[in-house]
């Protein structure tokens, strides 16, 4: 991937068909047919981790569940009355299909713009790119059109390869730490100094969460309390 931002972005643009391709080919047929009848009803605009993992060379890495976000309000229960809904933590709805777990949010749902950090009312899938908590997640893909939605932050994490927080504000900070640590490992990557200093900032308030939190986001203890603490006690000596 070229150095240069400018270059990055012109290489994720061109990038759109072959994206799109690959998502017609990892997708179960169930899926996009959940898909075909939500597009035509709303336009609807994929943030998931594959996107992540398609620019860092991680295609073939399995896939268990994916996000989207709709710009119109859609009554999913009814819409789909034979599908298994439920909320998600973030009040969106989490739909199990074809071997996946889907969770959908409507735009003018989500944490951030609901919580005033986002006032652009007029332009809110240009700026959902900074409302993300990584930095990795700073991009949309929509649908319809095939083409990105690329924030700044997102072409920052192709060029160096580092871990980052975008907006800081975010209601589970246990999560975002063992989330950090996690990536990091998972996909070979450092953490940047902003990154640093939120976990260093957040993790004494939320070491009695670490468990439950990763009871619940993963189904197991990924990390124990003594080596998350560990990590974080590294941090701080450097």
């Amino acid at each position: 991937m070229a150095r240069k931002l400018a270059d990055i972005e012109k290489s994720i643009k061109e990038s759109s068909i072959d994206f799109y391709t690959h998502l017609a080919r990892i997708l179960p047929p169930a899926v996009w047919d959940f898909l075909n009848v939500l597009m035509s009803r709303t336009d609807v605009y994929l943030f998931s981790g594959v996107i992540r993992n398609y620019f860092i060379n991680r295609k073939n890495d399995a896939l268990r569940d994916i996000d989207f976000i709709i710009t119109k309000e859609v009554n999913i229960d009814e819409l789909f009355p034979e599908m298994n809904v439920r909320k998600n933590s973030f009040g969106g709805s989490k739909i199990f299909i074809g071997g996946l777990t889907v969770d959908l949010w409507m735009i003018k749902s989500t944490w951030a713009l609901n919580q005033g950090q986002m006032k652009m009312e007029f332009d809110l899938l240009n700026h959902l790119p900074d409302t993300t908590f990584f930095n990795f997640s700073s991009i949309l893909f929509s649908l319809k059109d095939k083409k990105f939605i690329i924030g700044k932050h997102f072409l920052r994490f192709l060029r160096d390869k580092k871990l980052d927080v975008v907006l800081e504000t975010n209601p589970y900070p246990a999560l975002c730490i063992v989330n950090s640590f996690y990536y990091a490992n998972k996909f070979n990557l450092k953490l940047s100094g902003k990154l640093e200093e939120y976990i260093l900032k957040n993790y004494r308030q939320n070491i009695e969460l670490f468990d439950q939190t990763q009871l619940k986001h993963f189904g197991r203890i990924m990390y124990s309390q003594t080596e998350l603490i560990h990590r974080i006690k590294l941090i701080e000596s450097y």
